[in-house]
């Protein structure tokens, strides 16, 4: 690759900012193919496919949930039968093609369809856009439509103060580059192959998480000891061993990135949001998501800290016991599984309390809680290099998708 700089000769200011003198701006219909039918349109009214067209199996439907920054999240599905989906034929999708969300967050993010199936049926949310290739790689239009630039531009023509959204009227009036096609493809290239390390990376902390997980099963039951242990665990009831708190309100002063004031760490349900100049508790704690999505979430803190009532935290523990190997064992355990049956998700201290569980002495709690640390450590280590990758990927992105860094097409 052979960098340049905007302003210098060579680049133009545009609606976009400084690009290339080669690159042109279209507006983002333009990138739909004219000769493939409904190749830029949206999802159905929501009284066209409502929830009674639900069915066990038949044509997937796509919603908001499966509309990843970048990638197609597989874990929610619902169908709708062959019937419906062929009375909703101009909002069925297919492999290969886009599809962009017209709601936050973030809006008009973009995946890939993915080839699970041959077609689907679009939720109200979603909008098709099927690149004409003959001009565009659908590559390099999915990672620019997902690059801060557009990203923000989409935001600007968006409404809602809450939950954005953007309107197909709004969407195709847009700017969006238009570089010549084979550095378009040069550039996919290159995107595609840290997206693939990437994927590997995150592959890899699945594995060790499932090692984990199974690790964890041995040690936390005793149906697995290390040498020289043989003495029968004894049941305790959890309340004998430890009692429980709620947080506070988060700071006022709270950042969200760690800066020169604000260095301690403030936990909600799901960890770290936060930061802040004044800490609520400090040594060792464990941590119990109480309400919202991540109720039931188990961490380990120790130092200074602040929790905010999104917490349960450890008021009183026993000397008896190992802080970490109790925070391990309750995130074993799922505590998710006593949330209440209605409305906001909610896990109450009482049944916590009352588990009753199995505990071996303090020197074997010592060395489960170490033999699982090491696994930790490992997983920790490839989230480290995961951040890595994908700060880099991000770096590229800034160079490649503005053409301040352009590339060889020998």
């Amino acid at each position: 690759m052979t960098t340049t700089t905007q302003h210098k000769p060579g680049y133009k200011k545009t609606k976009l900012g400084w690009i290339p003198e080669e690159w042109q701006v279209c507006t983002f219909i333009e990138i739909a193919d004219k000769k493939v039918k409904w190749s830029f349109t949206g999802g159905p009214f929501g009284s066209d496919l409502k929830s009674e067209h639900y069915t066990e199996d038949g044509v997937r439907i796509i919603q908001l949930q499966n509309i990843g920054d970048g990638k197609f999240k597989n874990k929610y599905k619902i169908f709708t039968s062959e019937e419906k989906a062929n009375q909703l034929l101009g909002c069925n999708i297919y492999p290969g093609d886009l599809i962009l969300s017209k709601m936050g967050d973030p809006v008009t993010r973009t995946c890939l369809i993915p080839d699970f199936h041959d077609r689907y049926v679009m939720g109200s949310d979603g909008i098709r856009l099927v690149p004409d290739l003959d001009k565009f790689d659908k590559i390099f239009v999915k990672s620019y439509l997902n690059y801060s630039i557009f990203r923000n531009i989409a935001i600007r023509h968006s409404t809602g103060s809450t939950r954005q959204r953007i309107g197909l009227l709004d969407l195709k009036k847009l700017p969006f580059p238009l570089p010549p096609l084979k550095e378009q493809q040069k550039i996919a290239t290159i995107l595609t192959t840290w997206d693939n390390a990437i994927n590997k990376q995150q592959q890899l902390i699945t594995q060790k998480r499932h090692l984990k997980k199974g690790l964890m099963q041995q040690l936390l039951t005793g149906k697995v000891r290390f040498d020289g242990f043989t003495e029968e665990w004894k049941e305790v009831k959890l309340g004998d061993v430890l009692t429980l708190g709620s947080g506070k309100t988060k700071p006022i002063n709270t950042t969200p990135e760690k800066n020169k004031n604000n260095r301690i760490a403030v936990y909600g349900g799901n960890g770290v949001s936060g930061y802040s100049d004044s800490f609520l508790e400090k040594g060792e704690k464990i941590l119990i998501g109480r309400v919202g999505e991540y109720c039931g979430c188990v961490h380990y803190v120790n130092g200074k800290f602040w929790i905010t009532d999104n917490c349960l935290y450890t008021k009183t523990f026993s000397s008896k016991n190992h802080m970490l190997f109790f925070a391990l064992l309750l995130e074993y355990l799922k505590l998710d599984r006593f949330r209440n049956k209605g409305g906001q998700p909610l896990v109450s201290q009482k049944p916590i309390m009352q588990l009753k569980i199995k505990r071996p002495s303090l020197i074997e709690q010592q060395k489960i809680a170490s033999g699982l640390t090491a696994a930790d450590a490992e997983i920790e280590k490839l989230q480290t290099q995961l951040a890595s990758f994908k700060l880099q990927k991000k770096g590229l992105m800034q160079q490649l998708l503005t053409g301040k860094t352009r590339v060889k097409l020998n």
